[in-house]
């Protein structure tokens, strides 16, 4: 457990790692699937509260003794939860995986320009899978030759306990309701996914069935980037 931004976590997370691998057993896969609606769905070691901000709409500025500064803390939360944790993960990995393997990554809609249109409420969290995408690309570009490959995918609207925090957080007494509206909306399928449904996509990209799929943010969302 414990807050992925943080480098101490990480550290924590492949020293547990190496406990457990001898010369015999290495790293095969690893998965990026960390995240949160900074003080919303998780507290957060930055003590960041759940405000909204977005680009553009002077939510990000500080008015302080007459002078106007522009507050980034919680854009560098999410940086260093998506993007930075990614980087280093990536990195500490490809040194544990000799004989092939996989990385992985969790995005959202949006970040990815091509399949979703700009969500300015998601501002925050986007910007950081921004930079988790673009490094999934480089690492699939240079860790090819190792019989590696690097993808993220980007879930649709999926059954999580989050849904439920997001939704007391707006009076509401759980996510059935929020989550029955936003599938209605924008899913053409008209159902929610299961975490499941995520982890058999995973299952794939990293099996040999998949090893040749690299380098793509993979909308897997019942169709929610056709109407985006």
């Amino acid at each position: 457990g414990g807050d992925i931004s943080l480098s101490t976590t990480r550290d924590g997370i492949f020293s547990c790692l190496d406990s457990m691998t001898t010369s015999e057993s290495e790293l095969s896969v690893m998965v990026h699937n960390a995240g949160q609606y900074v003080g919303i769905t998780s507290e957060n070691s930055d003590g960041l509260d759940g405000r909204p901000l977005m680009f553009g709409d002077g939510s990000l500025l500080d008015d302080k003794d007459g002078s106007t500064s522009t507050n980034l803390d919680t854009l560098n939360y999410y940086h260093r939860m998506y993007g930075e944790a990614f980087v280093d993960l990536c990195e500490r990995s490809l040194t544990r995986m000799d004989n092939g393997g996989s990385l992985v990554g969790m995005s959202s809609p949006g970040p990815t320009a091509h399949y979703y249109g700009p969500d300015p409420s998601y501002s925050m969290p986007g910007s950081g899978k921004c930079l988790m995408e673009y490094a999934m690309r480089i690492y699939a570009l240079k860790a090819a030759e190792k019989n590696i490959n690097a993808n993220v995918i980007i879930p649709g609207v999926t059954l999580t306990d989050a849904w439920d925090r997001l939704a007391q957080k707006r009076g509401l007494p759980d996510g059935t309701e929020m989550v029955a509206g936003i599938v209605d909306r924008i899913v053409p399928s008209k159902k929610a996914m299961k975490p499941r449904d995520i982890g058999n996509t995973v299952a794939f990209l990293v099996s040999d069935a998949g090893r040749w799929i690299t380098g793509i943010s993979l909308p897997v969302d019942g169709g929610v980037h056709l109407k985006r």
